[in-house]
Formats: C-alpha cells, sequence, structure tokens
C-alpha cells in the first residue's frame, strides 16, 4: 500500500526533521508527500514534496477548503497512492510508520461525541444538520461532524469526488467539518470512528488548541491509540527523545 500524506498548510511544517526522522524507515516507494499551501513556494517541506504550483486562495471553515483538499487526494491518487491522510504544518505522528501505515488501512475520522456537548454546540449542530438532510437526502440524526483531518481510502475518495457537489453544499461556514463524513455515511462507505488527531483534551471540541508537548501527553495520546497530534508549540526535550525513539522503532 502506498500512503499519502496531504499537507494543507500556510506556508511550511514546523517540525520538519522530526517529520524526516519519521519517515526515513520507510521502504522506498511506500509513501508520497503532497502539499497545498497559500504560496506556490512553500518552505520549509518535505524533500520530493509535490506542491500545488496553483494554490486555491483558502479561508478557514470555507469550502475552499475542502476544494484543497480534493486537489490533495486528487494528486495522491494521480501518483499511484491507495490511501490519503490530511495533515496540517503543526501535525505530528505519535506512532511509527510502519504504525500508521497499517492504521491507515481504513478510512478513519474522528467525530465529535453525541454526548456531553453544551446547549450551544447542540443547537449550532442541530442548525446545521437542518441545512444538509435535504442536500444528503437523510435524516438529520444520522449526520455528524468531524475534526478536519482524517485517513481516507482510495475508492472512498474517488467516488466522494465523482458524484458529490461541493457547489451545492449548502454549508458556507464549517464546511469542513461536515463534508467528508457525512458524504461517507450517505454513499454507504466503509469507515471507522477513531483517535485519528489529538488536538484538545475536551473530546467534544474540534478546535485545536495550542499545546506543549511533554512525557506525560506523549504516554497518554499514545496509550488512546491516536495516530497523530497537533498545534504543537514546543516539545519538552524528553518527550523530544522519547518521540525519535519512537520514529527509529520498526
Amino acid at each position: 500500500m502506498k500512503l499519502g500524506f496531504c499537507f494543507l498548510i500556510k506556508d511550511g511544517l514546523s517540525q520538519l526533521s522530526l517529520w524526516e526522522r519519521f519517515l526515513a524507515p520507510a521502504s522506498p516507494g511506500a509513501f508520497g508527500i503532497y502539499v497545498h499551501a497559500k504560496t506556490p513556494s512553500p518552505s520549509p517541506v518535505l524533500e520530493g514534496s509535490c506542491v500545488d504550483p496553483s494554490p486555491l486562495a483558502t479561508a478557514w471553515g470555507e469550502k475552499s477548503l475542502v476544494a484543497a483538499t480534493e486537489r490533495l487526494f486528487a494528486a495522491a491518487m494521480d501518483d499511484g497512492c491507495d490511501a490519503m491522510v490530511l495533515l496540517s504544518g503543526d501535525m505530528l505522528p505519535l506512532q511509527p510508520f510502519d504504525w500508521i501505515r497499517v492504521f491507515c488501512e481504513q478510512t478513519r475520522v474522528s467525530v465529535q461525541p453525541g454526548q456531553g456537548l453544551n446547549q450551544g454546540q447542540r443547537l449550532a449542530n442541530a442548525e446545521r444538520f437542518a441545512e444538509l438532510a435535504p442536500y444528503f437526502g437523510l435524516p438529520s440524526e444520522r449526520l455528524r461532524k468531524q475534526n478536519m483531518f482524517f485517513v481516507i481510502q482510495r475508492n472512498a475518495a474517488s467516488r466522494i469526488s465523482a458524484l458529490a457537489s461541493l457547489e451545492a453544499f449548502p454549508l458556507q461556514r464549517l464546511a469542513d467539518e461536515y463534508y467528508w463524513i457525512n458524504h461517507l455515511i450517505g454513499f454507504g462507505l466503509e469507515w471507522q470512528p477513531s483517535n485519528v488527531v489529538f488536538c484538545n483534551p475536551d473530546p467534544t471540541r474540534t478546535q485545536a488548541l495550542s499545546m506543549r508537548l511533554t512525557p506525560d501527553l506523549l504516554r497518554s495520546t499514545r496509550a488512546s491509540g491516536f495516530g497523530f497530534i497537533r498545534k504543537i508549540t514546543s516539545i519538552d526535550a524528553q518527550a523530544l527523545q522519547h518521540l525519535e525513539c519512537i520514529y527509529d522503532s520498526v
């Protein structure tokens, strides 16, 4: 299986050397790197990255992020990838390459739980689900909200690209958190609710918090089966040493 690491970023990767170390044990041809940035010349990026030369103008929560994601997936599939994982520039793997490769053999989405939401969250979801229900032809109760970073298989991405209409998608805000998961549901495609990315200690929140990676945070997120963590602004020296050992393992 060839895995596509699809980076939706602003300028460059914030932890380039750690990504290089993570990828070092991988077999030749086991992965590809695809980048959509705010600029056609982002820096720094991983060596061998396929960078979109004419990137779309994107804005937080808008359909443009979905369109940019579609471009990334198309580039990865054109390059022979069997599965793709959508990533941000401030994201890091929490597991060794072989673990991530096996993890990405299924479509996986971090889904907002239905329980424990506050009234504002419940009302906002209800309003958005009511807008989406006619578009999907599904009852509101079947619709979900996701974290925007996820894993998708080639067949699922191809089907959504061929059959879905982004232009007709009714949400103007937060389209990225409602688009993919509900097309997976609507088209009856296989997927697993999974701990894809840790971004907030509150599981009801899809917004990422800026975090320092400590040994305790590294230990707890790995124990919970998360594949990635995002918005890491700094790394404790002990956590860095442990993370490097994780990446070096096979």
